[in-house]
């Protein structure tokens, strides 16, 4: 354990000024949560003695004292030597019940320190790193390993422990483009411009999180990328009519409540028709990932007439797609037609092995698993 004694002056004036005879100075006891005893003293050169024996740090000779000035870093002092704090202003001290010292070094300066871990905070207040900036230590073997808020490292290796700083940066997956950000936080529509973007052209933004439901944001919404899980934002087209088909908005079928809200929520466009004894729900123009040869695609579901209670199973796309190098889509060989128009059938399930539970599944899940099928195929699994 160490303790950082910290000295501020009394009186108010710079370094250039005289200090009268009568001025004091505030001594200032760290215990680890934050200074917590104060003491005053007269003496503005002090020796190291001095400063050890005012905090009851007897016998001195059992210590070592650091000093983290404000022109050559940290240094040890000697026990007799003097420190003038009207030269030097408010410094910091450590003090350590020990007989040796461990070396380590940031960003290229060399440093000893009295005990043999050192907390991260303490590494910035020395090295004058700001929190804008990461911290790395240093490894020949293996990656350079960050260090994270409030963890300590270990400098009792059998080298120098290195450690150096570099800004900080944050990562967002924006429909496949990966944007580097120097702050934590985003706003959406300034997402959409880094990654190339046009924020202007009607997109419905879907920010997608580790282990939780997918989100919509709004365009003017900020994320915070330090916040744990943020994975990706997805984006969909608010609306595409490019004059092919029905424009939807037809309702031969009512879908459950919550089904109709999601689809509104995401301002889906669909249509419920019933052809040949079937009960088609089709979302019209889906946006799609990058790596198919359309952009979008219409999507069949095909919503027995029990449902909830009956399952929903597999979708169907028109046009028919293959990946963008023109390869083909396993188990999409099937086809269906429906209104004149062929789609390819997707033999895909729910979850696998999963069955369906009308309590808990729905046109919504059923969607989750449209997506994730189709994010799959391009490699960019949700």
């Amino acid at each position: 354990m160490s303790d950082a004694i910290d000295l501020e002056q009394y009186a108010a004036g710079t370094r250039s000024q005289p200090i009268p005879e009568s001025n004091h100075y505030r001594v200032r006891l760290w215990d680890g949560d934050g200074f917590d005893e104060k003491r005053i003293l007269s003496d503005p050169m002090p020796t190291g003695r001095q400063v050890l024996e005012l905090f009851e740090r007897n016998p001195a000779d059992d210590y070592v004292l650091l000093m983290l000035t404000r022109d050559d870093g940290l240094i040890v002092v000697d026990l007799t030597e003097t420190i003038d704090i009207r030269a030097s202003g408010a410094e910091r001290f450590f003090a350590f019940k020990t007989d040796r010292v461990w070396n380590w070094s940031i960003d290229g300066q060399r440093y000893a320190w009295g005990a043999r871990r050192i907390s991260e905070d303490l590494v910035r207040l020395i090295g004058r790193i700001p929190e804008t900036k990461a911290l790395f230590l240093e490894r020949s073997d293996e990656p350079d390993e960050e260090i994270a808020p409030g963890a300590s490292i270990d400098l009792g290796g059998r080298e120098l422990e290195k450690l150096y700083s570099k800004p900080r940066s944050w990562k967002l997956n924006v429909q496949g483009v990966i944007i580097t950000l120097v702050a934590p936080s985003v706003v959406v529509k300034d997402a959409l411009a880094q990654a190339g973007f046009d924020p202007d052209a009607g997109w419905i933004a879907i920010l997608k999180k580790v282990g939780q439901p997918k989100q919509q944001v709004a365009l003017t919404d900020t994320i915070d990328l330090s916040t744990p899980g943020i994975e990706k934002l997805r984006l969909t087209p608010a609306e595409i009519n490019n004059g092919e088909g029905p424009s939807g908005l037809r309702r031969q079928f009512r879908l459950l409540e919550k089904d109709e809200a999601y689809l509104a929520k995401r301002a889906l466009i669909w249509d419920s028709i019933i052809e040949g004894g079937r009960r088609w729900l089709i979302i019209r123009s889906m946006g799609l990932p990058a790596g198919f040869n359309h952009s979008s695609v219409d999507i069949a579901i095909d919503v027995p007439a029990t449902y909830p209670s009956a399952a929903i199973d597999m979708f169907y796309c028109a046009p028919h797609l293959r990946l963008a190098s023109g390869a083909s889509i396993s188990k999409t060989e099937s086809t269906k037609t429906i209104e004149g128009v062929s789609y390819q059938r997707w033999s895909r399930h729910l979850n696998g092995k999963t069955r369906w539970n009308p309590q808990t599944d729905s046109v919504v899940t059923h969607l989750a698993v449209i997506e994730e099928s189709l994010l799959r195929e391009v490699g960019d699994e949700i």
